[in-house]
């Protein structure tokens, strides 16, 4: 099965299969290969961000490749970056952080630029994420409360070209809706965590109304368990059954179960059998797409809130 490709709000196209780069680091090298892989393999979309601080390695196994492969041309791999509120407190410090990412990046535009958390916060001198005395994010509250010359100056990148899509990761319906009151180019993508066990349904059916189309991060759930079970999502017993009758690997059919609902998923990995079984794309009968859709059933699960880190809840009750 070939990686569909899907239409963003003002024309551009994005393969539905990305490669998320997150924790992609450690060892040096490790995220370069892991970069490598997933291009020789055949994805067409890499998912960065400023804050992952791997983006030289993402860069150079994107040289690598693209020296390796002439066939292939810059201007068919979507790249993504994203802007971490520290670095949303100013106008200044959102262009400071799409050009330090394309910098090391070692390119001229990305073709998608994210806000990555519907929130302001204060930065330290040095362009690090300045805490207050009980640990948590000074928070810019009157700046979050109206985003507007954030997402004014996101809309200048994009129409100088440093950014040919600009969009959000993380926002709630209120925070679409806000957005949307005063955007002059309206958000293209809404970067979220959807899988099986959060399928983030409500929201997903706001996006596409407003023709904002979802990414998935963590299609394949987290190491973290599900309370009601104890398990994580791969370990759950009605997913494991379903991949293993079709004859795939469990990553495999949550990947298929994304994109049969219409959106892009971005899994992530840093093993290379791994990141070609992954990239091994599949497709459900609708009897597993149904059976995979009552997963959730009493046990939905959101596995990334940060509130405790940033010292604010970002979610509210949505």
């Amino acid at each position: 099965m070939s990686i569909p490709i899907l239409k963003l709000n003002n024309g551009a196209t994005v393969p539905a299969l990305g490669f998320g780069t997150f924790q992609s680091k450690g060892s040096p090298g490790k995220c370069h290969d892991a970069v490598l892989w997933a291009l020789q393999s055949g994805y067409r979309h890499l998912d960065c961000a400023w804050y992952y601080k791997n983006e030289e390695e993402v860069g150079s196994g994107l040289r690598e490749f693209l020296s390796n492969n002439p066939s292939v041309k810059r201007s068919d791999i979507f790249i993504t970056t994203k802007v971490w509120p520290h670095l949303c407190g100013s106008t200044e410090d959102v262009e400071w952080s799409l050009n330090s990412s394309l910098e090391k990046l070692g390119l001229d535009y990305v073709d998608s630029f994210l806000m990555h958390w519907p929130f302001a916060a204060e930065r330290t001198d040095d362009y690090e994420v300045k805490l207050g005395d009980d640990g948590k994010y000074i928070i810019k509250k009157e700046l979050t409360a109206n985003l507007e010359p954030i997402w004014r100056k996101f809309e200048e990148l994009n129409k100088a070209g440093k950014a040919k899509v600009i969009g959000v990761s993380n926002f709630t319906i209120s925070n679409l809706e806000a957005l949307l009151e005063y955007a002059e180019i309206p958000p293209a993508i809404n970067q979220v965590e959807i899988h099986p066990v959060w399928p983030n349904t409500k929201l997903i059916k706001y996006c596409f109304s407003k023709n904002i189309l979802p990414v998935a991060y963590s299609p394949l759930g987290s190491q973290s368990q599900v309370p009601t079970t104890g398990k994580t999502v791969i370990q759950n017993t009605e997913l494991i059954s379903i991949a293993e009758k079709k004859g795939v690997s469990i990553g495999q059919i949550l990947i298929a179960w994304g994109i049969k609902r219409g959106y892009v998923v971005l899994p992530m990995s840093s093993n290379e059998e791994r990141i070609k079984t992954n990239g091994a794309l599949v497709d459900l009968t609708q009897e597993e797409f149904e059976s995979m859709n009552k997963v959730s059933e009493g046990k939905e699960t959101r596995f990334v809130d940060l509130k405790d880190t940033f010292g604010w809840n970002v979610f509210g009750d949505e």
